[in-house]
């Protein structure tokens, strides 16, 4: 297993490798991808515009075919996340050379950025290798983005915070024991669910 080094975000995890950003790649324009809706997810804190990726399934699946078609096919990720400032983040495999992970960034006014290469480092100091990261990697589309409105809705109601709003999530893996979380903030809380692929509920944290 490994496990992500994470500096925006307050996560843990359980691994044996930690990812952190190299230097910045260029950036281009995409079609929109719709707006955030405010009854499911939280406010840009930048001033910015809603994420959409937070609560829109359909919108992460369309970003995702937009990373394909830069980064190249087949699309195998390492993490997936989206967040209420950033947008959608996905650290793709190479598919030409498996040992090079990149990060696409699709923000929340829809601008592609990416590659940025993620420098791979070992937390127990051995090496690593194309192996590991093929055993890591997953199909994002493995993911039911599709439910993901409805997934929202069912958090939010079993927060019992009526307030609640979705300000990330983020997906390490689709296995039993990789991250699989939807977090949300409210005035009083900061809930947590736990999902599996299927964005099925499988608990709330508080």
């Amino acid at each position: 297993m490994f496990h992500y080094v994470r500096t925006a975000f307050n996560c843990a995890g359980t691994a044996v490798l930690a990812f952190a950003l190299a230097s910045c790649s260029g950036s281009g324009r995409t079609s929109s991808y719709g707006s955030g809706d405010p009854n499911l997810a939280a406010d840009n804190p930048g001033g910015g515009p809603i994420d959409p990726f937070l609560t829109n399934g359909q919108a992460v699946l369309q970003a995702l075919d937009a990373i394909a078609a830069r980064s190249g096919t087949p699309l195998r990720v390492t993490e997936i996340s989206a967040d209420q400032l950033n947008g959608l983040s996905v650290d793709v495999v190479e598919p030409a050379k498996h040992i090079n992970v990149d990060r696409y960034v699709v923000s929340p006014d829809g601008t592609l950025s990416g590659p940025t290469p993620v420098k791979l480092m070992s937390l127990d100091g051995g090496p690593i290798t194309a192996a590991e990261v093929d055993r890591r990697a997953f199909d994002p589309k493995a993911i039911a983005f599709a439910r993901l409105t409805q997934t929202a809705r069912e958090a939010i109601a079993k927060s019992n915070y009526p307030d609640a709003r979705v300000k990330q999530w983020e997906f390490g893996g689709i296995g039993a024991d990789d991250r699989k979380y939807v977090y949300l903030d409210s005035a009083r809380a900061r809930p947590v669910a736990e999902v599996n692929p299927q964005l099925k509920i499988l608990r709330m944290s508080f």
